[in-house]
């Protein structure tokens, strides 16, 4: 079943189905680009300029963005700045796919329970160590523990910071659009 959306100017309506609105604009019947028209999603209108959806659309996209960019950067930052921290050995990585589109998954060992295995309760872990890449394979890094202890993350923080940032720039574009927004409307109520 195909969706269908009523839209009208004035108390008249017509249906366009499924019709893309950039081949509407200016066809007999149908408002003209710039002018008030609604769309009938149900008994309720909702009433924008045809310049308006863009707009509510890249509003709406924005947001989403920024909150799943800056959401997604503060949770690595805080899994790799909590837990406890080790050292871990990175003993291989293996690459999967190519291109843009290449993983690496590089496991390790750490010792947990003790800072040596000469500690009562330690005991060696082999597991993931996430964020670790195929130079260091060898080689002895910095790491934080996940809480059940298997799970070794790297303490790089260029991904959460690239993230955060990523995220930052949309929302701040939006608060500027809004404050800009803001001023011109009272600007034209104070002159008008």
């Amino acid at each position: 079943m195909t969706p269908h959306c009523t839209i009208s100017r004035g108390p008249s309506r017509s249906r366009y189905g499924r019709s893309s609105l950039h081949d509407l604009v200016g066809k007999e019947g149908f408002p003209s680009e710039g002018s008030p028209w609604r769309v009938y999603i149900g008994p309720l209108p909702i009433t924008y300029p045809l310049r308006g959806w863009w707009l509510v659309y890249v509003v709406v996209v924005s947001s989403i963005c920024a909150v799943v960019m800056i959401g997604a950067g503060s949770w690595l930052l805080w899994q790799r700045q909590t837990g406890t921290r080790v050292e871990a050995s990175v003993t291989q990585c293996r690459t999967h796919g190519a291109g843009r589109y290449e993983r690496v998954h590089c496991d390790g060992t750490w010792i947990i329970g003790g800072s040596s295995l000469l500690d009562p309760g330690s005991s060696i872990v082999v597991g993931t160590v996430e964020g670790a890449d195929t130079d260091d394979v060898g080689k002895t890094i910095d790491v934080t523990l996940s809480p059940d202890g298997q799970t070794a993350y790297t303490r790089d923080l260029r991904l959460p910071l690239i993230l955060i940032g990523t995220g930052l720039a949309p929302a701040v574009g939006l608060v500027w659009w809004w404050f800009v927004s803001l001023s011109r409307r009272r600007r034209r109520a104070a002159g008008g």
